[in-house]
């Protein structure tokens, strides 16, 4: 990474970010920072910006645990009027010259932000403990929330708590550069250790603001329940985990603690379709969401559609019903299509089973098959699509199938989170799922979640963390459908993770000789 350079920028709603260094590092200078911090509203101001400033990574979360799943198609889109982006992410085919992200996928520009409001925070004498203690949950939890996607994409990355002050003589130079953490186990360590601070801050405060879109503690129990179920499944500098129990025991005490406290909405549809009635926006199963508003800011999911100029003419649904021309309204909203899910995945799904088409829109003519996102599609303003779909982190269904993964790594019975996920999706009335051995459970839940997440940045760490009979991640099981991402070779293996790119490489001399291991330097 390039030196860390410390740039006054600050806005009462939004703390903006200088995006031209290798680590994007921009903090609002606490040493020239002598108007700000004085009352509680800039405090909120704040908050609001470093939420701000977590929307606007969706595309990066997205791609992160998205892209490498299996799921999506690479090369012409069904029209034959695009080409489909991120082929090269999509097929494996990343290297250091090529990885897809560079500059440590960006993230570290709102890292050194909460950075700045923590030590703001904590030394505000004007804020009540209990307004310092909600402020720092939220801090300390989003904190930890950037750190686990670097530590799941790159291992061992710098680890930055503190605000970085502007550095200018060339004496003083190397003080601003930040080497990797020596272990991946420091990376993990620093997570837990910023959720125990987030959860203890909280002070049992589950209170949720701005409808799901504000960080609380019940995403931090989400988070902690995640990071600990990950610990206890997936190698750490190579070594399988030290205390799987322990941590299993951690997740779970931490997702039961939210169960409760929300619950499934009757239909999976309307858990997305709420762009159109504003006041349904962070419904009853939403736990943390990345809000979107129409004439604020919107979504990214234009992508997944056809424009309207293109022919889809001929096409039949499922049941061989005429697809009629803009069945899915997207009007001048339309632009190229540049994503697409396989036709496979439609597939998994069974007939009685509604996630499927309030998921995808099928195309089918002659030997061509396709599938249309329609899941985040938003709503018509003006005759206008606008994606203001909010975009779910963390939601009840998710809990129930973080639980029943749990379950079944402590050697439990998981069926009745299953069904209570199976029997939404079937309207009550789902296939029976049957108690059985360790990898049959684990499968039952990856294809659950696989069905479930589509779309919601998930698909790939599932795969990694997912485990088969002998221990292997799923990312490794060739034989199973969409799942062939990765050969367990040596000339693959080491992909689970991703490359420094060359650029920042070469920027920074604290991360010379200091690759991730199996790439070669092209």
């Amino acid at each position: 990474m390039k030196r860390i350079i410390s740039i006054v920028v600050l806005s009462t709603f939004l703390l903006v970010s200088c995006d031209q260094l290798s680590l994007d590092l921009a903090p609002e200078d606490y040493f020239a920072s002598g108007s700000f911090w004085k009352n509680e509203s800039q405090v909120q101001g704040a908050m609001v910006g470093l939420h701000a400033q977590l929307r606007g990574q969706q595309n990066v979360f997205w791609n992160l645990g998205e892209l490498r799943g299996g799921t999506l198609r690479d090369g012409t889109s069904f029209t034959g009027t695009a080409s489909l982006n991120s082929a090269s992410i999509i097929t494996q085919d990343i290297r250091e010259s090529a990885p897809g992200y560079s500059s440590w996928a960006g993230l570290y520009a709102p890292v050194f932000q909460v950075n700045n409001f923590i030590y703001q925070v904590e030394k505000a004498d004007f804020l009540t403990p209990k307004q310092k203690g909600y402020y720092l949950g939220q801090a300390y939890g989003i904190r930890a929330f950037y750190y686990f996607y670097l530590y799941r994409t790159f291992g061992r990355v710098p680890l930055v708590t503190e605000p970085k002050v502007a550095i200018s003589t060339p004496s003083s130079a190397e003080e601003a550069y930040t080497a990797r953490s020596k272990t991946e186990k420091e990376t993990l360590d620093l997570i837990k250790a910023d959720l125990d601070k987030s959860v203890s801050n909280f002070s049992e405060d589950y209170t949720v603001l701005a409808q799901k879109g504000q960080w609380s503690l019940a995403a931090s129990q989400m988070l902690k329940a995640e990071v600990y179920l990950w610990s206890a499944k997936v190698n750490t500098d190579g070594q399988a985990p030290a205390s799987t129990a322990q941590d299993l025991q951690t997740a779970k005490a931490a997702v039961e603690a939210v169960i409760p406290k929300f619950n499934l909405v009757n239909n999976y549809k309307s858990v997305f379709t709420s762009a159109s009635v504003p006041a349904s926006k962070g419904n009853s199963e939403i736990i943390f969401t990345l809000r979107y508003q129409a004439g604020e800011a919107t979504n990214f999911f234009n992508n997944f559609l056809y424009a309207q100029s293109d022919d889809i003419s001929g096409y039949v649904d499922e049941n061989g019903t005429a697809i009629p021309n803009d069945p899915l309204q997207v009007a001048a909203s339309g632009s190229i299509i540049r994503y697409e899910y396989k036709p496979a995945l439609y597939k998994l799904y069974d007939k009685a089973d509604q996630r499927a088409n309030a998921t995808f829109m099928n195309f089918n003519k002659g030997s061509v098959s396709a599938v249309v996102m329609r899941k985040f599609l938003g709503t018509l303003v003006e005759g206008i699509r606008n994606y203001s779909d909010d975009y779910p982190v963390y939601r009840s269904a998710d809990a129930y199938l973080m639980l029943a993964e749990i379950k079944n790594k402590l050697g439990q019975d998981p069926t009745a989170e299953i069904m209570a996920v199976r029997n939404r999706a079937y309207n009550g009335a789902a296939p029976q799922f049957t108690n059985g051995t360790f990898e049959a459970n684990e499968l039952a839940i990856f294809y659950e979640r696989t069905k479930e997440f589509v779309s919601e940045g998930k698909r790939w760490f599932d795969l990694r963390r997912m485990q088969d009979g002998s221990g292997l991640p799923l990312a490794f099981r060739t034989d199973l459908p969409l799942v062939g991402v990765l050969q367990n070779t040596a000339g693959q293996r080491h992909k689970l993770l991703w490359p420094i790119d060359l650029n920042t490489m070469s920027s920074d001399p604290k991360l010379t000789g200091d690759q991730n291991p199996g790439y070669s330097g092209t």
